[in-house]
């Protein structure tokens, strides 16, 4: 039997070895999980069309070691980008806080986008944006990201919660530089079992005083038929953009600090995202909301989503 040195000695060494040869890119998967027989045939890694299989990261990069990297998502439906202007703007913002240098512009970034939805010739799909923090040296310092564009399968809400809405659970936390899209989802994953106990779909997150957004969706109160949704410190959604643009012309609008007691006036909550549209929200830590069923608004919002993207196929189609 080995000794304690032995068996530390053999792990650094087996790291070594490992070090030295690349492994597939497989933890970028992991923020919305997927059936690996449903990957498509086709990734871009740092700029090349490259058959997925075939993509591979070598374990010195900073995404892995320190979970040091951004990502961005965002549909394709109908062969068309939605909103991909604002989806690169945020891309490209959060590399820049990051101080991560994307090495290619927006408009070549979005050529390569379309040009691997047509290799993988499909018409409807999701498209990730990775960037890393790069190889280091000391597993410390950032060096030249690599980029990465992932297309998968789009994992759409099932359409039995938007008619019955779904539970959420609150959870105190604060993200960190909450408007960059980082990979670090690492509350998140660890409370899944938990979300999973309370039958709920998303986890609220507050700072003890205010509500600021779900894991993975931007979330809006309706009080006295006003709608109210989180201001600061927050990552700022694209759908949350436009629903906000859609909202406006049915009724007030506000984007503020929104307390903890907004849960006992709130009407309807509802939560927004690529993925959900508008998804109705029916209970919160076992508090009933509302009537404890979909509301108009939300129903409202839900319906004028969909003909808002409709149009936006239109008029981007090529």
């Amino acid at each position: 039997m080995l000794s304690h040195c032995g068996n530390t000695f053999l792990f650094y060494m087996f790291l070594f070895i490992d070090s030295l040869r690349t492994i597939p890119v497989i933890f970028a998967l992991l923020i919305h999980p997927f059936n690996v027989e449903d990957m498509s045939n086709y990734y871009n890694f740092n700029g090349q069309i490259t058959a997925s299989s075939e993509v591979k990261l070598s374990v010195s990069d900073l995404s892995i070691l320190r979970g040091y990297g951004i990502f961005d998502y965002f549909l394709v439906r109908q062969k068309t980008v939605m909103f991909l202007d604002d989806y690169l703007n945020r891309f490209y913002g959060s590399a820049q806080i990051l101080g991560l240098n994307i090495p290619v512009t927006k408009d070549e970034m979005a050529r390569q986008i379309y040009a691997l939805i047509e290799a993988n010739n499909t018409t409807d799909a999701g498209i990730r944006l990775l960037l890393t923090g790069g190889y280091s040296e000391d597993g410390y310092t950032p060096s030249t990201p690599n980029y990465l564009i992932l297309q998968h399968p789009i994992s759409w809400v099932p359409q039995k919660d938007y008619e019955t809405g779904i539970k959420l659970i609150t959870h105190l936390f604060q993200r960190e530089l909450p408007e960059v899209k980082s990979i670090n989802y690492l509350t998140g994953i660890k409370l899944q079992q938990e979300m999973k106990n309370a039958s709920a779909g998303e986890i609220l997150y507050h700072d003890g005083q205010f509500y600021r957004e779900t894991v993975r969706a931007n979330v809006f109160f309706v009080v006295n038929d006003e709608i109210f949704t989180p201001a600061q410190k927050i990552l700022k959604g694209i759908t949350r953009k436009h629903i906000l643009t859609i909202a406006s012309k049915h009724c007030k609008v506000n984007e503020i600090e929104v307390p903890l007691n907004f849960l006992d006036k709130a009407s309807e909550i509802f939560i927004t995202s690529s993925t959900k549209g508008v998804l109705p929200v029916v209970n919160v830590d076992g508090m009933m909301v509302g009537q404890g069923k979909p509301g108009p608004k939300a129903s409202l919002l839900l319906t004028e989503w969909e003909k808002y993207c409709e149009a936006y196929i239109k008029d981007h189609s090529n």
